[in-house]
């Protein structure tokens, strides 16, 4: 599901002329199935965290996933040794973790994890919203 639900986040990003590079499909182009087999590079995905303006990152689950916290702290590091401006959005639409209501909100995060991507950006609680900060700032 996770896969699926990526690629289908990039297909959308791209569809709005994104460049859009996703670690499981191992490339900025997206391979034929990109749910059919994980493609996942060690050195294209730390490349593409260098050479990215943004992250967008799912923090769904009890706890961010162990691959999704070392590209933050990866892309954080990135962000502050760098002059150029980058930024990280947070998608955290678990609702088990948020609250229905997203009464907990991203004070349900690891402070590392929630202070890393709140000083470069903001954490949303569905995809549309952070779509909708990224074109923003494109304006």
């Amino acid at each position: 599901y996770a896969r699926e639900y990526l690629s289908n986040a990039a297909v959308t990003l791209r569809r709005q002329g994104h460049e859009v590079f996703v670690p499981h499909e191992g490339d900025w182009q997206p391979p034929g199935n990109p749910t059919e087999a994980n493609r996942f590079d060690f050195e294209a995905t730390y490349q593409a965290l260098r050479e990215a303006d943004l992250l967008m990152a799912v923090l769904d689950g009890y706890t961010v996933d162990d691959a999704v916290s070392a590209q933050i702290g990866a892309y954080y590091v990135q962000a502050r040794e760098n002059d150029r401006p980058r930024r990280i959005i947070g998608v955290l639409h678990d609702t088990r973790v948020a609250g229905w209501d997203w009464t907990g909100g991203d004070q349900t995060l690891t402070p590392q994890i929630r202070q890393s991507i709140l000083e470069f950006g903001a954490i949303y609680p569905n995809f549309k919203q952070a779509m909708a900060a990224v074109e923003a700032e494109e304006d």
